[in-house]
């Protein structure tokens, strides 16, 4: 009896210490969970994020197209007939006006026809005047007096071409400008059709542009455009015309663009035309990289919805529009006033507690 008293009483403190060693090695993992899930508890409250607020802004929407520079006032003169250039009045470079004389073609030829015509033609009115003396006194034949006004009246009209064709061997300005390129020599022959000088007038100028058929509805005359000329300039401007017809080939449609008169663009030039077919002075505007997609295809934004610091996460699904640079028109999902979160939208969730940085 003693032995098993004492037995018992040795082994005891083993016993209590084991059992303390027992529980200590439970309640840490406890203790972890209890401190993780702690931590990300106040983790998800004490989210940080910053918001943008929705506030009303201009939206202007453009598009490019592909235009070149021209000009109705750019003339390649050529002779009408044949014949050696007589004279060169002009040098390239050089200002002209309307109607002044460029270059001489020899009429030499031309000149000795109307020699020649006008003996005839003298006579022609002599007999003529004869006769109608003897017709007015009722004497002669009524054939005899008509041959001669025939006669006459032939010689005239052919005198008025010779000095037609006298006046086609000068070649003049068809409107004022600059002599851009002579081709004509002293000496030469200009043979009818060939090119002899080039006029070019820089006070009425425009831009040609083929836009396609999809933003046919969209274009309209006095649309603002812009029109950009790399390393040279650009204008402002609208659009002029609009044409009524639809390429088949490739499926554009023309228009053109008036240029001021102050501009240094110059005819072939390669233009590119920004054109404004949208211009909102209020209008609900986001950054397009704010906008994100779910696993759906839908666009979304999160919103830190409520009033104070501590706010609550909505996921609004939106529709756009068009885009413009780097921002996109919002046409529903998002009213003025609501506050977009802007920083930290990747480490939210819907419905999830944030605190708003004060900007």
């Amino acid at each position: 009896m003693n032995l098993t008293m004492n037995y018992f009483l040795r082994t005891l403190p083993m016993i209590g210490a084991a059992a303390l060693i027992w529980t200590g090695c439970g309640s840490p993992e406890a203790a972890t969970d209890e401190a993780a899930a702690a931590d990300a508890a106040s983790a998800v409250k004490s989210a940080q994020v910053g918001v943008m607020t929705m506030a009303p802004q201009p939206f202007t929407h453009r598009f490019s197209v592909q235009g070149n520079v021209e000009t109705d006032r750019n003339a390649l003169l050529t002779a009408e007939f044949g014949g050696r250039i007589e004279d060169v009045f002009v040098r390239e470079g050089e200002q002209v006006s309307t109607g002044d004389a460029l270059v001489k073609v020899d009429t030499d030829v031309i000149e000795r026809s109307m020699a020649e015509l006008k003996t005839q033609l003298e006579l022609a009115e002599v007999v003529f005047e004869r006769q109608q003396r003897l017709w007015d006194q009722e004497i002669g034949s009524e054939i005899e007096f008509l041959q001669a006004k025939t006669q006459l009246e032939s010689l005239q009209r052919s005198m008025e071409t010779l000095n037609e064709q006298k006046d086609m061997a000068v070649i003049r300005a068809p409107f004022a400008g600059v002599v851009d390129r002579c081709l004509a020599k002293t000496g030469e022959f200009a043979a009818p059709g060939a090119p002899l000088l080039r006029i070019v007038n820089l006070s009425d100028m425009k831009v040609r542009a083929m836009v396609s058929d999809h933003y046919a509805g969209r274009i309209s005359k006095g649309m603002p455009a812009m029109v950009i000329v790399s390393g040279v300039d650009t204008i402002e401007t609208t659009v002029g015309r609009v044409g009524q017809f639809i390429n088949p080939a490739n499926r554009t449609l023309e228009i053109t663009l008036p240029l001021p008169e102050e501009t240094q663009f110059l005819p072939n030039m390669f233009a590119s035309v920004w054109l404004e077919d949208l211009n909102l002075d209020s209008a609900l505007v986001l950054p397009s990289s704010l906008v994100q997609q779910d696993i759906n295809g839908d666009d979304f934004v999160f919103v830190a919805a409520g009033t104070g610091a501590d706010r609550t996460v909505e996921k609004h699904v939106l529709e756009m529009g068009m885009g413009s640079g780097n921002v996109m028109l919002v046409e529903s999902g998002l009213e003025f006033g609501q506050a977009v979160i802007s920083k930290g939208a990747s480490r939210v969730v819907s419905g999830q507690l944030v605190s708003i940085i004060e900007e």
